[in-house]
């Protein structure tokens, strides 16, 4: 038996030494997992590269306000690392706020070289305030940022005047103002407003009859807007406040009623060329015309008298009545020349009514109240 069994291990050992490739030689299969190597490797330096964009993606916030107002505008600004995905798109989801709203959807960038400046504006909009969860997430990659956390802030609400607007302001100033007779016992004072830093939108007039925006721009820059109010012809100003954001008081404005003679538009442009400034023309024309009258006379040369019939023809024009134009039922009279501008009447029937300029689509109208309007073009009739 043990005869049989060292035959047996002999055999064994020689069979292994007749099978050498074995032991020494690489096999098909080798050969491929040493080709896909590469491409492995390859794939893991790929991941890794998008592993550590979104670990290392860091947002923080930067220099948030510290004692803000009920009603102000805040900015909140955000960094977000590293700088070099500035050049990608960024997508920011914000979420959980409380006692404000966002005012401006599109944030202000600015890259430095340590980050990415996003900056967000808020309105408060109560005393107690929850900013909200920021998460940053870039569009080519996917990659997301850790949710930034909100802050939570107290915002200090006002008590403001009687004449208060409602409205704060870095800066508020009234670039022109007009005030003209709207009916025997009122007047309507038509104004613009440049602001900066305000929720413009909320501006009103404490105790006007009426009033309302003919036009209005808001923007955390710079607002602008067109403003009417119509108050009893018996006032002698306009009077508002608003909260000056850099002083951290309340400002009074005053908009002196001067009521125009002509009555040139409950309802007249901003900057009307009005009766005053017809008289100022022909008036010089005159004197330029007999000016150059004289110089024919004194030299007696034909070019003088030539040259003196130009303001004359201006002045035959200028005194020309102004065309009728027949306006159809139903049309809308504007306050101003602005579409979606606020409308004063309604034609009850076709009229015939005196024409005296245009503005864009709109003609200026004189009524038969004598009121004056603005009509749009597609109101008058075709013949």
């Amino acid at each position: 038996m043990k005869t049989l069994i060292l035959f047996f291990l002999f055999a064994g050992y020689l069979f292994a030494l007749s099978e050498p490739s074995v032991l020494t030689d690489p096999t098909p299969q080798e050969d491929t997992a040493a080709a896909q190597a590469p491409a492995t490797e390859q794939n893991n330096e790929i991941g890794s590269l998008f592993s550590g964009v979104s670990s290392t993606l860091k947002l923080q916030f930067n220099a948030l306000p510290t004692h803000p107002y009920v009603g102000e505008i805040i900015a909140v600004p955000v960094k977000l690392t590293p700088v070099d995905i500035a050049s990608g798109n960024i997508e920011y989801t914000l979420q959980n706020e409380e006692g404000v709203r966002i005012f401006s959807d599109t944030p202000r960038r600015s890259v430095k070289e340590d980050g990415v400046y996003d900056t967000f504006y808020f309105l408060v909009q109560s005393p107690s305030i929850r900013l909200p969860d920021i998460t940053a997430t870039l569009s080519a990659t996917g990659a997301n940022s850790e949710t930034l956390v909100g802050t939570s802030l107290s915002a200090t609400p006002l008590n403001p005047p009687s004449t208060f607007a409602k409205v704060l302001a870095d800066k508020f100033e009234i670039i022109n103002y007009k005030t003209t007779p709207y009916n025997s016992e009122s007047n309507v004072v038509i104004f613009t407003v440049k602001a900066s830093r305000c929720n413009i939108g909320d501006f009103t007039i404490p105790n006007a009859i009426k009033q309302g925006f003919e036009s209005k721009l808001p923007n955390v820059g710079e607002s602008q807007m067109t403003y009417y109010a119509i108050i009893p012809n018996t006032e002698q100003n306009l009077n508002f406040s608003f909260f000056n954001l850099k002083k951290q008081r309340f400002e009074s404005l005053v908009i002196p009623i001067i009521v125009d003679d002509d009555t040139v538009s409950t309802q007249s442009d901003l900057s009307p060329t009005d009766s005053a400034h017809t008289e100022l023309k022909i008036g010089a024309a005159s004197v330029v015309s007999i000016i150059l009258f004289g110089l024919f006379y004194w030299r007696r040369q034909k070019g003088y008298l030539y040259a003196s019939v130009v303001p004359m023809f201006y002045i035959v024009y200028a005194l020309l009545p102004n065309q009728t134009i027949c306006i159809k039922k139903d049309a809308s009279i504007y306050l101003l020349p602005i579409n979606n501008g606020t409308i004063f009447e309604t034609t009850t029937q076709e009229e015939h009514l005196e024409a005296e300029k245009e503005v864009g689509d709109f003609t200026k109208i004189h009524l038969s109240n004598d009121k004056v309007g603005w009509v749009n073009k597609r109101d008058i009739c075709s013949n």
